[in-house]
């Protein structure tokens, strides 16, 4: 090497260590090696769960107690219905799959169970299963859904986004033309220059013609209750002068045609006659359109409106009106809300789970405003893990969340339903996905299809273990009187061996003669 090449490269070298001397910390910076202690080295693992004893004992709990309340039932007097309620009240305060209620009242279920049991034979009902990713693809809605339809009647899958964020496992939706889609949150959003979202929490506009087309899918993992629809419903606003809308179906066409402008909520409406399995829409003007609603005329549906990458936290950027008339129009009973997973992640003290309990009371509390008549019940997060030290576990604050968020439903008004306890609680996400077949994906944060249907029965069956507990004091009602002076407190009653006592808060039992 020439000797004018050997300078310019030392020369380089000490430019190079020059830039580093101005850049460096004058402090230094500190390096943490870490090596695993012999304790970590050779104890087993921690706070595993056996999750067939868990979720079988939940199991359990449901059929052993219907059972013999079957039994106990056939006698009718008032000892018989103390015996039958303690059964009930056990349930309620010992159960990982229980729901946890404002003031320990689960009778603030019973306008839920009024509006199923005689509402939904004269009209549509629509329970809303707002949700992050965990509930994409329609899973745990299905089943609810399914089972309400079997007890309560109706069909259909309910509610669609006109454009959809994901193609569904209940219904094909194909879209003629690229319209423009705003989403209020989650890894899809989209803003506004206005709140105007929809029920959805998303929406398209539309300046133009496009046409629309729905099919229920006929697959085997699609329940029944989906498969078919007799109504079609499309909610629109905003809508200018000589919008028209095109329905075929079956076969036949039937066109709507507004003849002056709207800014409220509007609502389309085709009654098919009969049960049909496909519809094609074909729009032509200005509107903004909110979705489409496959039912029926009389029964229950739940909507599935998952929104990846949301924490829930989005409801008050929508308008009140927009959703409250929505809402009265869908006669909507019950909202669940099913979040908390991806809050989990950004969240590094308690100091930002207390931030994110106080937003989402916020949301409690705007949703109660802009409809007062529907009930909500929040599902927590499920357990999630993440490598800490180089092991597994479930993710820091994953408990705290749960927490915040029971806290926040209670205090507002609104039930809470433990997903992390029902799974088997920390670390159970770990065996989740080491089940076979695996019940969660290898991401250790989302459920498989199966897993999702695990989750959906439990909570399902939690669902009509209240329902049972209200039809079983509708039927005993000569038992139960809240206020009667010479009633008996359930605080003063011992029930069985065991000494189990009943909770004052229940009910109060006298005998009517």
């Amino acid at each position: 090497m020439r000797n004018w090449r050997i300078i310019v490269f030392i020369w380089g070298v000490f430019s190079l260590l020059a830039v580093v001397c101005l850049i460096f910390p004058k402090d230094g910076v500190e390096i943490t090696l870490r090596f695993p202690s012999l304790e970590e080295v050779f104890s087993s693992k921690k706070d595993t769960v056996d999750l067939e004893k868990s979720l079988q004992s939940i199991e359990n709990d449901f059929i052993a107690s219907l059972d013999t309340l079957s039994e106990i039932t056939k006698n009718a007097d008032s000892l018989c219905f103390i015996d039958s309620l303690s059964f009930y009240v056990r349930f309620d305060t010992t159960s990982a799959a229980r729901l946890y209620f404002p003031n320990n009242d689960p009778s603030v279920l019973d306008g839920v169970f009024e509006a199923l049991e005689n509402q939904s034979k004269t009209k549509m009902l629509h329970i809303l299963h707002y949700g992050d990713s965990q509930i994409e693809l329609d899973r745990i809605s299905g089943y609810f859904r399914q089972r309400l339809q079997e007890q309560f009647g109706g069909m259909g899958t309910g509610l669609l986004p006109i454009v959809p964020l994901y193609q569904t496992t209940s219904v094909g939706q194909v879209v003629s033309d690229s319209l423009p889609r705003y989403v209020a949150s989650g890894t899809m959003r989209q803003t506004l220059p206005h709140n105007r979202y929809g029920v959805l929490a998303q929406m398209a506009t539309l300046n133009g013609a496009v046409t629309l087309s729905y099919t229920s899918r006929d697959w085997k993992q699609v329940y029944e209750g989906t498969k078919r629809f007799s109504v079609a419903r499309l909610f629109v606003g905003n809508v200018k002068a000589g919008f028209k809308a095109k329905m075929t179906a079956n076969g036949k066409d039937s066109t709507i045609i507004l003849n002056s402008d709207s800014f409220d909520l509007t609502e389309l409406s085709w009654n098919f006659g009969g049960n049909v399995s496909s519809c094609t829409m074909r729009l032509n003007g200005s509107a903004e359109l909110y979705g489409v609603s496959l039912e029926s005329q009389t029964g229950v549906t739940v909507d599935n409106i998952a929104l990846r990458g949301s924490a829930g936290t989005f409801f008050t950027k929508i308008s009140s009106s927009l959703l409250g008339n929505s809402m009265t129009a869908l006669n909507v009973p019950l909202i669940l809300l099913e979040y908390g997973g991806n809050a989990v992640p950004s969240i590094t003290s308690k100091n930002m789970v207390e931030n994110y309990k106080k937003d989402f009371a916020r949301q409690l509390r705007y949703l109660q405003k802009c409809y007062p008549d529907a009930f909500i019940i929040v599902i927590g997060p499920a357990d999630m893990s993440t490598k800490i030290n180089g092991e597994l576990q479930t993710w820091p604050f994953v408990e705290d969340v749960v927490l915040a968020m029971k806290e926040a439903a209670l205090e507002n008004g609104a039930a809470f339903w433990n997903m992390f306890e029902v799974m088997g609680g920390r670390n159970s996400m770990i065996q989740w996905v080491s089940h076979k077949p695996a019940w969660a994906a290898p991401d250790y944060i989302h459920f498989t299809q199966i897993g999702a249907k695990r989750i959906a029965e439990v909570f399902t069956e939690s669902f009509f273990y209240y329902y049972d507990y209200y039809s079983f004091l509708q039927r005993n009602a000569q038992w139960v009187r809240k206020d009667n002076v010479d009633s008996v407190e359930y605080d003063s009653l011992s029930i069985d061996s065991s000494s189990f006592v009943i909770d004052s808060s229940f009910y109060t039992v006298f005998d009517n003669e």
